[in-house]
């Protein structure tokens, strides 16, 4: 059972719509980016399958957005070599674009008018000190 996954990254741009075997399906590839640390890129690649090729389409390049999909691997064999292998996708069948909010300016409650003692007492009858 496939189990659906999510990532976020900056989309960089997605290819041409192509139309592939027998049933003429349409495809497109798409890419984030996903970099921790620049030293080693991390841009994986996306597919899109039938009418969701069209999802990137309002998407700007630098956009954040978050990508749901799914990972497909289909074993193969060479009839001819016999070498075996694995086919792996990875088809995305949504794309939300991250809103980013800006942080609240948090604010300060107004100061109240100024008190001339604050350590005084309500009522303090400061003269009535025996000393």
């Amino acid at each position: 059972m496939a189990q659906s996954l999510q990532i976020t990254g900056k989309y960089l741009g997605a290819g041409q719509i192509q139309t592939v075997g027998q049933n003429n399906t349409m495809i497109r590839k798409f890419w984030i980016d996903v970099t921790d640390n620049p030293a080693y890129p991390n841009t994986p690649e996306f597919q899109l399958r039938g009418d969701k090729v069209y999802l990137p389409d309002n998407i700007n390049r630098g956009q954040t957005i978050t990508v749901s999909f799914n990972l497909d691997g289909r074993k193969y064999e060479n009839q001819q070599t016999g070498k075996k292998g694995v086919f792996n996708s990875i088809n995305a069948y949504k794309i939300d674009i991250v809103q980013i909010q800006s942080a609240a300016v948090p604010q300060h409650a107004q100061p109240s008018a100024p008190v001339s003692n604050p350590f005084a007492f309500a009522n303090d009858q400061s003269d009535d000190l025996p000393f």
